[in-house]
């Protein structure tokens, strides 16, 4: 099934797919921080979206589609749509974006995102597994 991205649905596929994925508890064992990954307004999502992930020692405890006004993860990180098409496809890579300023670092410590790359990297392959629908 084709899940809508950045939707509800998508946020609860998210959700199962972390908690089911042996490398992402393996990788991010040592990240314990919510993290929100915010579209900007435009290219088919004119409010924008955002989904939160409330991240925990390689487990996902929550994850919610919300309003990025919305949002208030200690990380934050916002790109346009067609970035967070390319690094879920799998054709960008996350960390490449962020350090190239196409995603950008609103709200958290880029010293410490970067120390965990190795799970934004596995957190990225889990939303890669979902069916996405895109606008």
């Amino acid at each position: 099934m084709t899940i809508p991205a950045f939707s509800a649905a998508w946020a609860d596929a998210l959700l199962l797919v972390v908690n089911g994925d042996s490398v992402y508890r393996t990788v991010a064992s040592g990240w314990t921080n919510p993290v929100a990954l915010v579209v900007e307004p435009g290219d088919g999502m004119e409010d924008g979206a955002a989904v939160q992930a409330d991240l925990d020692a390689g487990t996902c405890r929550s994850a919610a589609a919300l309003s990025p006004v919305d949002v208030t993860a200690p990380f934050v990180l916002a790109a346009d749509l067609a970035t967070w098409k390319e690094i879920v496809r799998g054709t960008s890579d996350p960390i490449m974006a962020v350090a190239r300023g196409k995603v950008k670092l609103l709200r958290g410590s880029m010293s410490t995102l970067m120390l965990h790359a190795r799970a934004a990297k596995a957190l990225v392959a889990c939303a890669q597994q979902i069916d996405t629908l895109w606008p």
